[in-house]
């Protein structure tokens, strides 16, 4: 399967703030780890695009002038996609599996997320660094997630997806990516959200289509809310994420639900 290498490989760490020499260190839970704890700081959960009129493009070459050339973000599709492709460079067995979105216990869309499959050293791990902030490095002892075992996640904000049990080529989610991008029933398409998670804090930017900016910050225990302008918002995403943009994005309006 496509794997980083070589020069890609090291400016994908680089973006990530590892040291290079990390691409040598030996394959297993501590490495991978390392890199899932990086990438959920540094890259952020991010749909600024898409309410920009960009939709998402799984393309190998976009997703890393995207992600890492351009140091920006993406959703679950670009960034877990990218994920894979960067484990497998560094030499393990990473596949990517289908799952869908439980909201209040009801499905969403088949392929409405994606996760990683990762095996070494005769273990298996459920890995996500791609669901709104949220991050899974789990080692599931019970059945094998990409080889027809459905595995439900549940994180402490009540976030919730199951995924269905089968290996799939990046390819696979194009059409979910571009329904994401563009209909008005995609949790995309209703407002924007940035955010990165670091060891002691999480930071999320977030706009609804008629509401103002808001910062949140939770850090031990406590939750900051900074209501923000729309030059406050330009000075934000480049202090707090990393991106660089001349104007604030606005929500888009995507049509009717119905």
């Amino acid at each position: 399967m496509d794997a980083a290498t070589g020069a890609e490989l090291h400016a994908y760490l680089r973006r990530i703030g590892l040291p290079v020499e990390r691409a040598e260190d030996p394959v297993g839970e501590d490495l991978l780890r390392a890199v899932v704890a990086a990438q959920i700081a540094t890259v952020p959960f991010e749909n600024l695009d898409i309410h920009r009129g960009i939709p998402v493009d799984l393309d190998v070459a976009a997703l890393t002038a995207k992600l890492v050339t351009g140091r920006r973000g993406g959703i679950c599709y670009e960034l877990n996609g990218l994920l894979a492709r960067v484990l497998r460079g560094l030499g393990f067995d990473a596949r990517l599996v289908g799952a869908t979105v439980l909201a209040e216990g009801v499905p969403g869309p088949p392929l409405g997320h994606v996760a990683v499959v990762v095996r070494a050293d005769g273990q298996v791990w459920l890995v996500d660094a791609g669901f709104g902030g949220e991050a899974l490095v789990e080692e599931i002892t019970d059945g094998d997630p990409g080889a027809g075992t459905p595995i439900e996640v549940r994180f402490d904000s009540g976030a919730a997806y199951r995924t269905d049990g089968t290996v799939r080529p990046l390819s696979d989610f194009v059409a979910m990516a571009h329904w994401h991008s563009t209909s008005p029933r995609s949790r995309f398409t209703g407002g924007i959200v940035c955010s990165v998670t670091g060891p002691d804090s999480r930071r999320t930017l977030s706009c609804a289509p008629d509401g103002g900016y808001r910062l949140v910050v939770t850090a031990g225990g406590s939750r900051t809310v900074h209501d923000l302008d729309s030059v406050q918002v330009v000075e934000v995403l480049h202090r707090d994420f990393g991106i660089t943009l001349a104007d604030p994005p606005r929500p888009r309006t995507f049509g009717s639900q119905a």
